[in-house]
């Protein structure tokens, strides 16, 4: 078995320049349209929010898991883990799936140099004959991307998923070849990026040659990487990166 996998930072449901249209879910539903529209069955979202003020009082992932239901008319699933308090309301990450998710480790990956904290999550999606590890992560600024990479990587080993078949997309805040990059790849336990690279996902529409900062990270799975592409979608300041995964 194989499938689409889509890792994406949708800032919170804002227009690339930090707005939010009118009404709020408008990106949403854009969102959930692109991730249908891609063929992925299962999306790793970060900066995801529930119950905010700023994004509508809504939860976000759960919207566009109820979205995804709608459009696709079958039944849609989601986990959240929440990075920050907004007091009302979290920020987090999210995995959103056509197939039914088990929690299987909340990381919480605290601030020490940059100014938020931020989180790891990994579910467990299981499909008729087989089942796969997704995570989804987002790492923090100003040297802190290297510690929580770290920590990840550490999570992952000492809780028995080193060995699993993983796939982990997010936002590394940091481009390829860079310290948390082979981090990630290197440490601890290999891992492989499944492509595809040198192309742009952050702030793309201002300048094509900036980094790409957003990744797919693999494990025990194989992964087709003529497949892997960024996609030329700009509804918040990341582009989504698609990747094509066997399951086994």
């Amino acid at each position: 078995m194989a499938i689409y996998v889509i890792t994406w930072n949708i800032k919170a449901g804002q227009n690339r320049d930090g707005t939010y249209p009118d009404p709020k879910t408008e990106n949403l539903d854009r969102i959930a349209d692109a991730i249908k529209n891609s063929g992925a069955l299962i999306a790793s979202l970060q900066e995801v929010d529930a119950f905010t003020t700023r994004s509508g009082d809504i939860h976000q992932a759960e919207y566009i898991t109820n979205r995804l239901t709608v459009l696709t008319g079958v039944t849609w699933y989601y986990k959240y883990i929440t990075s920050i308090e907004m007091n009302p309301g979290y920020y987090g990450n999210a995995i959103v799936s056509r197939y039914p998710l088990t929690t299987a480790l909340r990381v919480s990956l605290p601030k020490v140099n940059g100014s938020e904290d931020r989180s790891f999550l990994l579910v467990r999606a299981d499909f008729d004959s087989t089942y796969l590890y997704a995570g989804t992560f987002h790492l923090g600024l100003n040297g802190d991307q290297s510690i929580h990479a770290q920590q990840i990587k550490d999570a992952l080993n000492n809780n028995g998923y080193s060995d699993q078949k993983l796939i982990i997309g997010g936002d590394l805040n940091d481009d390829e070849g860079s310290d948390p990059y082979n981090i990630m790849l290197y440490n601890v336990f290999p891992m492989a990026d499944t492509g595809p690279g040198g192309v742009c996902t952050l702030q793309c529409y201002n300048n094509p040659n900036n980094p790409k900062v957003d990744f797919w990270f693999k494990r025990g799975v194989s992964v087709d990487t003529s497949k892997s592409q960024v996609l030329q979608i700009d509804i918040s300041d990341h582009r989504p990166v698609l990747a094509y995964v066997y399951t086994g």
